[in-house]
């Protein structure tokens, strides 16, 4: 496929060189009229790395606007990964939700959808669904392997790890959890029954493609170690799928935990929460988690809240200020291979 790529079936437009080696810089577009631009458009930049012959490895950060790290590191990789130097391709697609980017936003401000929970998209939809819509007909087709680059954003703070859900094909399983290994991350965390659907990931699982998240700490802010596992983690994914020679950093050993229903904390009402635990700290069902305070009546007590199972807590929530049913943390157990992929 060569610039100029069709978007039949939708109104996305791929427009970048995807066959010929070297670095080609492109865009996808989705058109936008609204009152300061009859014929305006979404623009998403799209770069791809062709060398030699290999597999074709799709690489996105920035779905919600508000999670900064895999933007930076994408960006980062589109300068500086050497042609010459990689067996396949790679097609980075940095800024997938750029309103959202620009407003630092977790949903986009054109229409308020979330593009992580929208896939495969809607060629007929709003702006949003209509950029999920394009993503995935026209580029998710080509990868035979799938890194989504996300973090906590503004709300919520994570151990860095690579996050994923292993599907029911056993086969696929095993190449999906070989793949947030290699990844290198710190943690590698498996939801073992994942409330949130239609994400990229579920839709490249979907299609049998190995797809695997990332949550790379959050909290509002950037820092350099967590764009630091971002960057080192997709070169590490590269050398596992023999796109690359192996890196001179070696994969760390991740730390393997599973994230179970149960282990979620949520605010029983408004409030002010008051923790008690850190990420990374080992609880025990029934613990204090911490008070949940009404400032505007003096005199009620704080609420205490209790750990809901045994765990790590590897996600809290970042403004103490919350609304009913908002995750105020959730655990993570320790686990093996053997068990997560049900091998006796």
């Amino acid at each position: 496929m060569k610039r100029g790529v069709s978007g039949a079936g939708g109104p996305a437009r791929l427009e970048v060189e995807l066959d010929r080696p070297g670095r080609h810089v492109g865009a996808l577009f989705v058109p936008h009229s609204h009152d300061r631009s009859a014929y305006g458009r979404i623009t998403l930049p799209v770069i791809v790395v062709k060398g030699g012959d290999g597999p074709t490895l799709l690489c996105t950060a920035g779905l919600h606007g508000d999670e900064y790290e895999g933007q930076f590191a994408l960006s980062r990789l589109a300068r500086t990964l050497d042609p010459d130097r990689l067996r396949g391709r790679v097609i980075l697609l940095p800024v997938a939700n750029p309103a959202a980017s620009a407003a630092a936003t977790r949903t986009s401000p054109i229409d308020r959808v979330n593009l992580a929970r929208c896939f495969p998209g809607r060629p007929d939809g709003l702006p949003t669904e209509q950029i999920a819509d394009g993503i995935f007909r026209l580029l998710l087709h080509l990868a035979d392997c799938v890194v989504d680059l996300h973090s906590g954003g503004g709300t919520l703070d994570y151990l860095p790890c690579a996050f994923g859900r292993l599907p029911a094909d056993s086969a696929l399983a095993r190449r999906v959890l070989d793949l947030m290994l290699a990844f290198g991350a710190p943690h590698a965390m498996v939801m073992r029954h994942p409330e949130a659907s239609a994400t990229l990931v579920s839709a490249a699982l979907e299609q049998g493609i190995p797809a695997m998240a990332t949550e790379l700490g959050g909290g509002g802010c950037v820092t350099p170690r967590t764009v630091e596992i971002a960057r080192v983690g997709i070169e590490n994914v590269l050398a596992h799928l023999g796109m690359i020679d192996a890196v001179a950093t070696p994969c760390a050993k991740a730390r393997l935990l599973a994230i179970e229903p149960r282990g979620f904390l949520r605010a029983p009402g408004r409030g002010a929460f008051e923790p008690v635990h850190a990420l990374g700290e080992t609880v025990r069902t029934g613990e204090t988690a911490g008070w949940l305070w009404d400032f505007e009546r003096a005199d009620r007590a704080p609420e205490p809240l209790l750990i809901p199972d045994d765990g790590v807590v590897v996600c809290r929530r970042v403004p103490p200020m919350c609304s009913a049913a908002d995750v105020l943390l959730h655990l993570g157990r320790d686990t093996t291979r053997a068990d997560l992929l049900g091998v006796a």
